[in-house]
């Protein structure tokens, strides 16, 4: 009985003479229950792994916001173990306007000479569930400024004495002198406080996101190309069990082996970038694109240690929560 073509078989369903030569030429992994996946192509075998992998609030794996569990990158990464897929960071970017520009793109502000926004290009390559390549192809804009704002608004909405909501034309002069003003839509904006100690934090948070914008920005693109990868799709929600600060989420990620060299991957963006049709091994290669620009909770949960530990507020004492710990908003 010779093992079938493209298809995925159980250990159990050979003879015993064939579970032991496969084992042998190790064109299968036996995993925990008992499933064994083997899939063959004309040029040879790609070995494929499934496995359960544990994701933890704790750790940073996932962060629930509003009673909804979202993979961080962390988590993506954890779980990319599994799925194999490889990370590439384009030379090269095109913007909306056409222009094409550095990879990642810092846009900076004129009169501070600090980061306002930072456009980076990512992109995965890899296997998807049924051993098919896919490739996607994820442009994001990380807006910093924007991300203040919205971090303002929630601030002066739940706080007294933080701010309000108003006509540029409506601040008083004593506004002008004790507090900023961040236009939302025409004149109409937000001004906050200086001296709340809330308005304050904002600021401070604000500066950290300025200092750590362009790694925060690449970590939040290679989550979006993963998330959009049909091997890691199914994780960027995940549904989650255990008390608040100890959450976990189960999920089982297929993952495929291959021998692709990185001049490989390489040639395989490249062609994707340019929008050529891809075949590899007689199979057509398929390419999924996004254009995204980071939400609100995206840029709130993807921090890494040591910005999350120059944004701490030790004066909020020891019982405060990690600050991916329990719903966010």
């Amino acid at each position: 009985m010779a093992l079938p073509e493209n298809k995925v078989v159980r250990l159990d369903e050979l003879p015993l003479e064939k579970q032991v030569d496969a084992l042998k030429k190790q064109m299968v992994a036996v995993l925990g229950d008992g499933q064994v996946f083997v899939k063959r192509t004309p040029t040879g075998a790609i070995k494929a792994v499934k496995s359960v992998v544990t994701l933890s609030e704790a750790n940073g794996e996932i962060a629930v916001i509003q009673g909804k569990a979202m993979t961080t990158g962390k988590g993506f990464y954890r779980a990319n173990q599994i799925a194999n897929l490889s990370i590439i960071t384009p030379e090269k970017l095109t913007l909306p306007t056409g222009q094409v520009v550095v990879n990642p793109f810092p846009v900076v502000d004129p009169e501070s000479q600090t980061l306002r926004k930072v456009w980076v290009k990512k992109m995965a390559i890899g296997c998807g569930p049924t051993g098919n390549l896919v490739i996607t192809t994820a442009t994001l804009l990380y807006d910093i400024n924007m991300y203040f704002i919205q971090d303002l608004m929630k601030k002066v909405t739940k706080n007294s004495g933080a701010g309000r909501i108003c006509l540029e034309t409506m601040l008083t002069e004593e506004e002008k002198k004790t507090g900023i003003f961040y236009k939302i839509d025409g004149n109409m904006g937000v001004w906050a406080n200086t001296s709340h100690a809330e308005i304050l934090k904002a600021i401070d948070t604000f500066i950290n996101k300025k200092n750590f914008a362009e790694r925060n920005a690449q970590t939040i693109a290679e989550r979006l190309a993963m998330a959009k990868h049909p091997a890691l799709s199914h994780i960027a929600y995940v549904n989650f069990q255990g008390p608040d600060y100890k959450r976990v989420a189960k999920e089982v990620i297929i993952g495929y082996v291959n021998d692709d060299n990185p001049n490989t991957l390489m040639d395989l963006a490249a062609k994707a970038e340019r929008g050529e049709e891809i075949t590899v091994n007689g199979q057509r290669v398929d390419i999924i694109n996004v254009t995204a620009e980071a939400s609100v909770d995206d840029i709130a949960v993807e921090a890494d240690d040591e910005e999350k530990a120059a944004t701490a507020h030790p004066e909020e004492g020891a019982s405060q929560q990690p600050v991916l710990g329990g719903d966010l908003f």
